[in-house]
């Protein structure tokens, strides 16, 4: 029986091109593979034999950071493995995990299912570390609704309010309250909260690459937070934070009123 060309091609294709590569054409095309993909150092992956110990998460396609096992949700060049942060993570004994302007772009719901998942992921005693912007600092900064001000004043002020909030994506802006209060809930221990670079431990210095950072009438324009993980034995309270969260936000969000 003679073979249609067009199954002797799909054939001479797996065989011929790498896997790599035929994953890379087939998202070019719209498919998106259903597994992560790693790019390169797949001999570092953390979990093989001298694996990598830290990850970063949402590291976008210009933040990837040496010794550090780069991940994203999207599938951008470069990037050592595509991974939904919120999902249940495929690692465990890490010594720090690290997201630079990645908390932000996921839902309350969401952060709490990430930071549960990164205390999971790290070893006792290993750390958690977030940058994120800071909404004191939009509160103090963005917004001044002042009688006798140039109304054009008010109305750009408004804008920039509003993008805060709405803008690059962004879902959810985190006071420092809210921070301590989603790390704690996660398990997390030893919250702790620094200046941009800055760190106790030498490890986890000079991370950030984000431009911006002041501070502006006494507040941060950005939130640089450690946490501590204490191991399995830790103590979390996710469920009353997650149904705090529906209560007070999300169904809110979703009435579409």
């Amino acid at each position: 029986m003679t073979v249609p060309l067009a199954t002797r091609g799909r054939r001479l294709f797996r065989q011929v091109v790498p896997v790599s590569l035929r994953q890379h054409l087939l998202r070019t095309v719209g498919r998106t593979p259903v597994e992560p993909q790693a790019r390169g150092r797949r001999q570092l992956r953390p979990g093989s034999p001298g694996g990598l110990r830290r990850v970063q998460v949402g590291c976008g396609p210009t933040s990837s950071l040496g010794d550090w096992w780069n991940v994203d949700i999207r599938a951008f060049r470069g990037i050592d493995e595509v991974v939904d942060a919120t999902k249940p993570w495929p690692w465990r004994d890490l010594d720090a995990i690290y997201g630079e302007h990645f908390l932000e772009h996921l839902a309350p719901s969401e952060a709490l299912a990430f930071a549960t998942e990164a205390a999971r992921a790290l070893r006792p005693g290993g750390v958690l570390r977030l940058s994120t912007p800071s909404l004191e600092h939009v509160w103090v900064t963005h917004f001044h609704p002042v009688e006798g001000r140039d109304p054009s004043e008010v109305v750009r002020d408004t804008y920039r309010s509003n993008r805060a909030f709405h803008g690059w994506g962004h879902r959810f802006l985190f006071s420092r309250p809210m921070l301590d209060h989603l790390l704690t809930a996660a398990g997390f221990t030893e919250i702790t909260f620094h200046d941009y670079g800055a760190s106790d431990r030498e490890s986890l210095r000079g991370l950030e690459r984000h431009p911006g950072w002041a501070h502006v009438d006494g507040w941060p324009t950005v939130w640089i937070v450690e946490a501590v993980s204490p191991g399995p034995g830790g103590v979390a309270q996710r469920t009353e934070l997650a149904d705090e969260i529906e209560r007070e936000f999300g169904r809110y969000v979703r009435s579409g009123h």
